[in-house]
């Protein structure tokens, strides 16, 4: 029986949470920890650099706007010294996420082989076909749930900081821009789940599709003498075909629903440009406000519009998270449910007495 699609369900999302929860109780949680650590307290860095980064910036185009040469030196040497502060901040926080999601991959992977091969759990998966390509969610789906999760959570923490950083600045701009920005987000974070929600069950076949189409090919390699001496060249051709239109049939889909998706985000984000302006600019006019002040709420505003849009701009990095992470969790649930086969270890696996040799 070949193994039914996973959806991210209850199940799954309990299995996501013990795989973070396991990791930072672990042997190695204190490393894990501390590298975390160090991510919040870059992550802290980069939104209070950016905050000032968009005060700097507003005072900076003020100065021009007065023609103001000293005050426009002023503000140019302050800006490029948070602009360099503001990029090795940024760099060293990637460095150490990366770290993190090489130093947990190699844990997790480590784990899962340790269970995949103890009491002989791999010949049971293989036996009932209860998950297939086991070897490729070991290699590839820990690779891609590890670091998918830690960017991901990362993408969620600092959009929360950004959120308090920024909401601030555009409340003492004009509130009325502060309520459209949550609005705006709120809308187009519905559309996006209602129009791409189907990539998450695409996404779960596809990356099997690819794992089998890939096993079939590395057989043919493997057992060429054999398939030459029966002849299956024409078995294995109708074979390997019939797994390129598989594959090729769900990806047009995948690509027709990410025309959809595309359509409505490209749009959302280029609105973003355009609607500070068109709150803040008549404000201008009346000599309400400063003209940096218009740059400020279009930086403010697109860093705020970027903290609630997440699930919009990263849905299909999700909706391929989401399948990754249910592909695991059936291979983590068949492996815990099959490695302790007490009934498999203690009977021998050829009766006594059943082969014998001669010559």
């Amino acid at each position: 029986m070949s193994e039914q699609p996973v959806a991210f369900d209850l199940v799954t999302g309990r299995r996501l949470v013990r795989a973070v929860k396991d990791f930072f109780t672990s042997e190695v949680r204190w490393r894990a920890r501390g590298l975390f650590a160090l991510l919040i307290v870059f992550a802290l860095a980069v939104n209070g650099l950016n905050v000032v980064n968009s005060y700097v910036g507003r005072d900076f185009m003020t100065a021009i706007e007065h023609r103001d040469r000293t005050g426009f030196v002023r503000e140019a040497v302050l800006f490029v010294a948070v602009l360099a502060g503001s990029t090795v901040v940024a760099v060293l926080y990637r460095f150490t996420e990366e770290r993190l999601g090489l130093f947990w991959r190699v844990w997790l992977t480590r784990r899962v082989i340790r269970r995949y091969l103890a009491h002989r759990t791999y010949l049971h998966l293989k036996e009932s076909a209860t998950v297939l390509n086991p070897d490729q969610r070991i290699a590839d789906d820990v690779r891609v749930f590890t670091a998918t999760t830690l960017s991901l959570t990362l993408m969620f923490m600092n959009g929360a900081l950004t959120v308090l950083s920024f909401s601030g600045v555009l409340w003492t701009i004009s509130p009325p821009l502060l309520g459209v920005a949550i609005g705006y987000a709120v809308l187009g974070t519905l559309a996006t789940i209602y129009l791409g929600r189907p990539l998450i069950g695409l996404n779960y076949r596809q990356s099997d599709q690819e794992a089998t189409f890939r096993s079939d090919l590395i057989h043919v390699r493997e057992n060429g003498d054999s398939i030459a001496l029966l002849r299956h060249e024409g078995w294995l051709t109708t074979r390997l075909l019939q797994r390129i239109d598989g594959f090729a049939d769900n990806f047009r889909r995948i690509i027709s629903v990410n025309r959809n998706l595309g359509f409505f985000t490209t749009g959302y984000n280029y609105l973003i440009q355009i609607i500070p302006a068109l709150i803040v600019a008549p404000l201008f006019i009346r000599g309400k406000v400063e003209f940096g002040v218009i740059t400020q709420s279009a930086v403010a505003f697109a860093q705020l519009l970027g903290a609630f849009s997440l699930i919009i701009n990263q849905f299909q990095s999700i909706s391929s998270f989401a399948a990754v992470t249910a592909r695991l969790s059936s291979l983590v649930g068949a492996v815990e449910k099959g490695s302790p086969s007490a009934q498999r270890r203690s009977r021998p696996l050829v009766p006594t007495g059943a082969l014998r040799m001669r010559d």
